[in-house]
């Protein structure tokens, strides 16, 4: 477009260790296609998610505006390119927007005094005010000073005026959201099928719970809004048809199967993968209540960890961060529901929130593990700005004590205008409150690592019911693993060390303290390799998992001492579990480095065909042939696909390797079992 003024919309990514938020800038797209409807011959609008693409479009020349999506993960990268453009072109209108803004008055005015750079924020939903903020951007010829000098107030816009006294304008919502045009159907979002990122894609939009950790808990978000049916089914197949290696959807929707309309949500999915095979993987929070409903859902489609996120099973805790769970017993009735037809289940616990203690964490831990949960997400408790618990009566109240550190993957040194600058993100964490010391803090960590770890995505999926057969739980297993390091072999306490060593030396006092020392220029090369500032927790699995044979040895070696203890290692099931050893190491090492390797290996059991979800300790003399099987182990050609695909999304590097660990079905990275005749 000639001589149209060009407003750049980004929702930026770091990329030097691996792509940090590899998704479709979805909300920016919206904001992007809400002001495009309107605006679109007036306004020549482009959309960007790398930064690398931004800095190349600077390099012809700069737009009218600038704005930028505000989140935890990608703020510094953004405000370091708004900063820097600033300087070089004074006239250059920034607008940032996002949930992560303070709350109470005089931080926003601490917020934007700081970051001098932008000159408006967009509060709430982001296509109300980018849109009404465009318009009279428009309407005063691009005019800075006259906006702030005449002290206009916009809806859902937030900015600071010639006399540095904040002004505000009605926050309003978008009332019907259908109105917002889909970014996937206006062919807004088709340049993004080509890169390495995973779909979004949003059925509804708000929150009714008020959850003090989440930004979403706000009362001005608790209106939930819903887009027509036929929209979704409609973006499912625009999506289903364009994608490009890859099989996960994430649906961004902050309940989702809470709601009587998610069971038609549902079928539209499940129409959706018996036709184009995609989503194979879906990932989508799971609501809050109503968990026969969440139930019906997760049996309609296939690829979704269905489940309830307790963050904490003590009365006190929920209380005080203003968390309502589902009763002990119908999460109790849900997960065993869901057990019965193999659908597969998730929860999730946050440490050191306000009235945590060690025991209340261990304790919530156990009530998910015991009720048969498939898979465990552990969080720590960040301060995220735009929350209740941030606010400084919460910190006060609960003695909160917090510590400074980098985001895993969100940091580099990226080329904006001509010259190169290191960026990254640092975040707040919860270590400790009036109830948790910090010595503890890193023991829950530690267990949180052993949970993850030894029960998460079938790893060992074959031990759990032979001891279950004894009244063994795996709460149990695991425990005792934690408390006997005895066990341990060498590389086992090398990865727990330097475990250990990564959660406490990566923390730091201050924003301004962490900051400085992970851009110090050799300190930056260390976390850009992997050396250092890795997600710990995701990293200490990637290594257990990448030293498979230590690991399984270490687990294999609690099982028989459990079973020793209650005089039931007889030889029959020592000579089991010898076997179940070798098989395991046969299945399960190394599937990620060599997919072309094939082992073969002679078992007593006919591990290809026992059902190993079922075996019981006083059938093991059954189960046991008369004559060696020859048993093969491979990776097919689909599995190899498969593997280099979620590469090429996560990469090899060791934060990309965690990622993949915790995201991916590793059913489908185990290699296959075959008899040889």
């Amino acid at each position: 477009m000639i001589n149209v003024p060009q407003i750049w919309i980004s929702d930026l990514t770091h990329t030097k260790q691996g792509i940090s938020a590899a998704t479709f800038p979805l909300g920016a797209s919206y904001v992007y296609s809400y002001a495009k409807k309107f605006l679109g011959k007036e306004i020549d609008f482009k959309l960007f998610k790398f930064p690398e693409d931004l800095n190349n479009s600077l390099k012809i020349g700069f737009p009218k505006v600038m704005s930028f999506s505000n989140y935890s993960w990608n703020f510094e990268l953004s405000y370091k390119f708004a900063h820097v453009c600033k300087q070089i072109n004074p006239e250059l209108i920034i607008i940032f927007g996002g949930p992560n803004f303070p709350t109470e008055t005089d931080e926003k005015i601490s917020f934007l005094k700081k970051r001098a750079a932008i000159d408006f924020y967009i509060e709430l939903e982001g296509e109300t005010g980018f849109y009404s903020l465009v318009k009279e951007l428009v309407n005063n010829n691009f005019n800075l000073s006259k906006i702030k000098n005449n002290n206009l107030q916009i809806d859902n816009i937030c900015y600071l005026n010639s006399d540095k006294k904040l002004i505000e304008g009605p926050q309003k919502r978008v009332l019907n959201i259908n109105d917002i045009p889909s970014p996937y159907l206006d062919g807004n979002l088709d340049h993004f099928f080509n890169l390495p990122l995973i779909p979004m894609l949003e059925t509804t939009r708000g929150c009714p719970f008020a959850c003090s950790f989440c930004a979403d808990g706000l009362a001005s978000k608790n209106r939930v809004t819903r887009y027509e049916h036929q929209r979704t089914l409609d973006e499912l197949t625009y999506i289903a048809k364009r994608v490009n290696n890859i099989e996960e959807l994430i649906i961004t929707d902050l309940n989702f199967g809470m709601y009587k309309q998610d069971v038609e949500t549902a079928k539209l999915i499940a129409s959706t993968q018996k036709t184009y095979n995609f989503p194979t993987l879906i990932g989508a929070s799971p609501g809050k209540n109503q968990p026969k409903r969440i139930l019906d859902v997760s049996r309609i489609i296939k690829g979704w960890n269905m489940g309830a996120a307790v963050q904490s099973t003590d009365p006190d805790v929920l209380k005080a961060i203003k968390r309502s769970n589902l009763s002990t017993e119908a999460y109790r009735s849900l997960m065993e529901e869901s057990a019965l037809d193999g659908t597969k289940t998730e929860s999730a616990v946050i440490l050191a929130m306000p009235g945590d203690t060690k025991e209340k964490h261990f304790k919530s831990i156990k009530f998910c593990l015991d009720n048969k949960v498939s898979t465990m997400r552990m969080f720590q408790a960040m301060l995220l700005v735009g929350t209740h618990m941030a606010e400084k009566k919460t910190r006060e109240t609960y003695e909160l004590k917090t510590k400074f550190r980098t985001i895993p993957g969100t940091l580099g040194t990226y080329d904006i205008a001509g010259n190169k600058y290191p960026v990254a993100e640092i975040e707040e964490i919860i270590v400790g409150n009036k109830t948790l010391t910090e010595d503890d803090y890193i023991e829950c960590r530690k267990f949180n690592l052993f949970v993850v770890t030894f029960y998460n995505n079938s790893i060992f999926e074959e031990i759990f019911p032979l001891l279950e057969d004894q009244k063994i739980s795996a709460y149990d297993l695991i425990y005792y693993i934690y408390k006997n390091t005895n066990l341990y072999t060498q590389k086992i306490n090398e990865i727990l060390k330097k475990f250990v060593k990564e959660t406490k030396e990566d923390l730091y006092d201050s924003w301004e303290e962490a900051n400085k020392y992970v851009l110090t220029p050799e300190i930056l090369a260390k976390y850009i390799g992997g050396d250092m500032g890795t997600n710990e927790l995701l990293n200490g699995r990637a290594e257990f998992i990448q030293n498979f044979e230590d690991t399984c040895t270490l687990v294999m070696n609690a099982v028989r001492e459990l079973f020793r203890e209650r005089g039931l290692l007889n030889e029959t099931v020592k000579d089991y579990l010898d076997e179940l050893t070798i098989y395991l190491n046969c299945k399960k090492s190394n599937v990620i480095k060599n997919t072309n390797e094939t082992v073969f290996h002679k078992f007593s059991y006919n591990f290809s065909v026992i059902n190993l979800k079922n075996i019981k300790t006083k059938n093991l003399e059954s189960k046991k042939l008369k004559k060696f099987v020859n048993l093969k182990f491979y990776h097919d050609d689909k599995q190899k696909k498969f593997i280099e695909n979620q590469l090429r999304v996560y990469s090899n590097h060791a934060i990309g390797l965690g990622k993949m660990f915790q995201q991916t079905d590793m059913r489908k990275v185990y290699r296959k079992v075959e008899v040889v005749l």
